[in-house]
C-alpha cells in the first residue's frame, strides 16, 4: 500500500506525460526536465507499483496492464487538480462556462432573475444558473457540501458562513380596488385603516425558512387580533386569490408591480402599521470567498438587490371620476 502522505504527486505528471507522448525524452522535453530526471522518476514509480510501467515497444514507451489502469484515474486527478488551481487563480466571464446554484423564493426570483438572466446574456453568455427550490432544507449544509453556491432570504445561518445584505423593502398591502374596508381620506389617498386591516381576513405567504414574522412582531399584543384565513408556501397564485374574493395579503413593495400586471381589479395600498424593514442577504460558504467566478455572480445580485431604481411603491390615489390608470408600482385607482 502506498503512503499518500509521503507520495511525490509530481511523479503523476512524468506518468501521464510518459502515457501520452510513449517516450522519456519527449516526455522530458514537454515537461522541461532533463531526460535523466524523468528516467529517475519513472524507476521511483517502478519500484513504488512494484510493475514495469512501461516497457520497450515499437510504438515507443507501451504501458503495461497496470499502467492503463492507472492512466485513466491520474488523468482524471490531475484535470481536476488543473480546474481547481484554474478557477482559483483566473476567471474570464466572456469565455466561462461555470454552472451556479442558488437556492431563493419565488418572490426572490422575480426580484433578480429577469436581470441576472439580461446581464449575464451581455457579460457571460456562457455561464447557467440554476435555481433550487427554497423549501424545508438545511442551506448549511447544502453550502457546506457544494450542492448549492448560494441561499438567498431573509434567514440567519452559523456566523461561520459568509453573507452581505443585497436587498430591502418596505411592506404594501395588495387588495382589490373595490374592497369595501379601502377608505377614501380628504387628500385623494386610498388608504386601510390599522382597524381594517386587523378586521380583514388575511393571505399570508410562509417562505420555508424565512426567520420569524415581521408583521407579527410589528403588530405586537394585537397579533391574535389579525386572522390569517388561508397561508400558502409560495407567491404564484397569490395575486389570483385576492381577485377572486375580499382576502387581502401583506407583500413586500417590490414584488408589487409584478403581482398587479395584467390585473385592473389589484390595487395596493401603505401597511398601516410601521414594520421593520424586510431585510435579504445572501449566504455563501467561506472557501468561496475569494473565488473570482463566485464574486462575479454576487456583485451581479448585489447590484440588482440594491439597485436605487428598483421600482417602490407611490401613494394609490383617488382623482376622481374618469381617473386613469397611471403605470406605476401602485395602481391608482379608478372611482368609475
Amino acid at each position: 500500500m502506498i503512503n499518500l502522505r509521503t507520495f511525490d504527486l509530481n511523479l503523476l505528471r512524468v506518468f501521464e506525460a510518459i502515457h501520452r507522448d510513449r517516450s522519456v525524452s519527449m516526455a522530458a522535453d514537454k515537461l522541461g526536465l532533463s531526460q535523466p530526471a524523468v528516467s529517475s522518476a519513472l524507476n521511483r514509480m517502478r519500484r513504488l507499483f512494484d510493475d514495469p510501467l512501461f516497457v520497450r515497444g515499437a510504438g515507443g514507451m507501451e504501458p503495461t496492464r497496470k499502467a492503463m489502469l492507472l492512466a485513466e484515474a491520474v488523468g482524471l486527478g490531475l484535470n481536476i487538480i488543473r480546474a481547481g488551481v484554474a478557477t482559483s487563480t483566473s476567471f474570464d466571464s466572456a469565455t466561462s462556462t461555470r454552472q451556479f446554484r442558488i437556492a431563493m423564493t419565488d418572490v426572490g426570483e422575480i426580484i433578480f432573475l429577469p436581470k441576472l438572466m439580461q446581464t449575464l446574456a451581455r457579460t457571460a453568455p456562457g455561464i447557467s444558473i440554476h435555481v433550487v427550490e427554497h423549501g424545508l432544507v438545511n442551506y448549511e449544509d447544502l453550502l457546506e457540501t457544494g450542492e448549492i453556491d448560494i441561499a438567498i432570504g431573509r434567514f440567519q445561518l452559523n456566523p461561520s458562513f459568509s453573507f452581505q445584505h443585497i436587498h430591502s423593502s418596505s411592506f404594501s398591502v395588495l387588495l382589490r380596488s373595490d374592497h369595501p374596508l379601502i377608505e377614501q381620506v380628504p387628500n385623494g389617498v386610498a388608504m386601510l385603516s390599522y382597524e381594517n386591516y386587523l378586521r380583514a381576513a388575511h393571505v399570508t405567504v410562509q417562505a420555508p425558512g424565512a426567520s420569524s414574522d415581521p408583521i407579527a412582531r410589528a403588530l405586537g399584543s394585537d397579533r391574535s387580533k389579525k386572522r390569517d384565513a388561508l397561508s400558502i408556501p409560495h407567491s404564484i397564485v397569490l395575486a389570483e386569490i385576492v381577485e377572486a374574493g375580499e382576502l387581502v395579503a401583506t407583500v413586500p413593495d417590490k414584488s408589487v408591480p409584478w403581482l398587479l400586471h395584467g390585473r385592473p381589479s389589484l390595487c395596493a395600498v401603505p401597511l398601516p402599521v410601521e414594520v421593520d424593514i424586510n431585510i435579504v442577504c445572501q449566504w455563501w460558504h467561506k472557501r468561496n470567498d475569494k473565488d473570482p467566478g463566485h464574486l462575479f455572480i454576487r456583485e451581479i445580485l448585489a447590484e440588482i438587490g440594491n439597485d436605487s431604481g428598483a421600482p417602490s411603491l407611490p401613494e394609490a390615489r383617488m382623482d376622481g371620476p374618469g381617473a386613469d390608470i397611471i403605470e406605476s408600482p401602485a395602481r391608482t385607482l379608478s372611482t368609475q
